[in-house]
């Protein structure tokens, strides 16, 4: 088991350095998620989120995307659209600190009911790693998020409590 392990440790390790990202790559991918929430009254609640992207870079290092996300979390189901944007700051070979923000459209539906409204997000601790050319590993770690819906608003701020992580394919 120890032989493999290194032998993968080597095999990521050797693989060509991934230069900066440059204007017109672009990529497909997703993120997912657990979260874990304590509503008053109602003890600790779990929910599962996913969220496919399509995207590219406008300019060296600066990315614009746009995902649609669908969340299941204490029988609510919400659905969101919402551009992104994200600076690429290298710091080493192929990991990459890429902070952002999104802004965009959201639905919920809880007992029949359907609610609309606007959301803000940012994501202050993201990292990206590259282990190919071709491929990306995400991680969000710590966000910070508002969503207004018909009449209600809240606001979280997730510190390593609700990481989303996820896989890009660059072509």
């Amino acid at each position: 088991m120890k032989r493999f392990f290194i032998a993968v440790v080597a095999i990521v390790l050797g693989c060509s350095a991934v230069s900066a990202q440059q204007k017109g790559d672009m990529y497909f991918g997703g993120m997912t998620g657990i979260t874990i929430q304590s509503a008053s009254g109602n003890g600790i609640g779990a929910g599962f989120i996913i969220q496919p992207e399509f995207g590219g870079f406008v300019a060296d290092k600066c990315k614009l995307g746009i995902s649609a996300g669908y969340a299941i979390s204490g029988g609510i189901h919400s659905f969101t659209l919402t551009p992104n944007f994200s600076y690429y700051v290298r710091l080493c070979d192929n990991v990459y600190y890429t902070p952002g923000i999104e802004a965009g459209f959201a639905m919920a539906a809880a007992g029949g009911a359907v609610a609309a409204g606007v959301g803000v997000g940012l994501q202050l601790f993201t990292m990206e790693f590259r282990p190919t050319k071709h491929f990306g590993l995400t991680a969000n770690l710590v966000s910070l998020n508002f969503m207004g819906i018909e009449g209600s608003a809240s606001f979280n701020f997730d510190l390593g409590v609700n990481p989303t992580v996820g896989v890009r394919y660059y072509f």
